[in-house]
């Protein structure tokens, strides 16, 4: 702010004093022609002020000018929002909160989605299209932190605990949901038939034991193949 201030003295004493010296030639073209002082002096105030006033006629000229070929040639463009009013507006913060909600769950479904898709693959072959069904329901109650006294057992044949153990900590490590003992408890309650006399604990502490054994291996992203 200082310095365009000064900036803007300098300008201004500069156009004066050019105006000043002129006046200064006008006197002494004046007094050359045989005018009296009084004469010389009334014609040096004289062009010093004409000077300053076609100044500031030709500066207001070509702004106004400047503005109007700014306007014709270059449009000006639909004006921004100021950041500041547009995160104050309520609407604008709602509509960015609905957004955002949106997006979220968009990608919670994907998630949802992927994993449903990767178990009804893994068990096909092991489960009957009932219990498939409901293992898919189980991993959907499983994703959206649903009580665990809503999941319904399923039965399934030619798996083993290994087998039930990396889906276990294959399913987890996709949702990244809740701690590994949360998913133990998620798979004795699922698959009692094999599990139901198998402490929680040893489950938890098994879930990733010989990642290549067993019919159902560790995946660490259940979208690749």
């Amino acid at each position: 702010m200082h310095s365009k201030y000064f900036e803007n003295i300098v300008i201004y004493l500069s156009i004066l004093l050019a105006c000043i010296i002129l006046g200064v030639f006008a006197r002494m073209f004046a007094i050359s022609v045989g005018a009296d002082e009084f004469t010389a002096n009334i014609v040096f105030v004289a062009v010093t002020l004409f000077g300053v006033l076609v100044y500031v006629l030709l500066s207001i000229f070509l702004t106004d000018l400047y503005t109007v070929i700014a306007r014709i040639f270059f449009p000006k463009k639909k004006q921004l929002k100021d950041p500041t009013e547009k995160a104050n507006d309520p609407a604008g913060i709602n509509k960015i909160r609905t957004e955002q909600i949106q997006l979220i769950t968009d990608q919670e479904n994907n998630k949802i989605a992927i994993a449903v898709q990767y178990t009804q693959t893994v068990f096909a072959a092991y489960t009957s299209e009932k219990d498939l069904v409901l293992l898919s329901r189980n991993i959907t109650s499983y994703a959206e932190k649903k009580p665990i006294r809503e999941i319904q057992s399923v039965e399934v044949e030619k798996l083993n605990s290994i087998d039930l153990y990396h889906f276990g900590w294959n399913i987890w490590n996709h949702f990244r949901t809740g701690n590994q003992l949360q998913m133990a408890a998620f798979l004795k309650k699922v698959f009692p038939s094999i599990l139901d006399g198998v402490e929680t604990e040893t489950i938890k502490r098994h879930l990733k034991d010989d990642e290549q054994r067993g019919i159902i291996q560790i995946r660490k992203n259940l979208s690749e193949e």
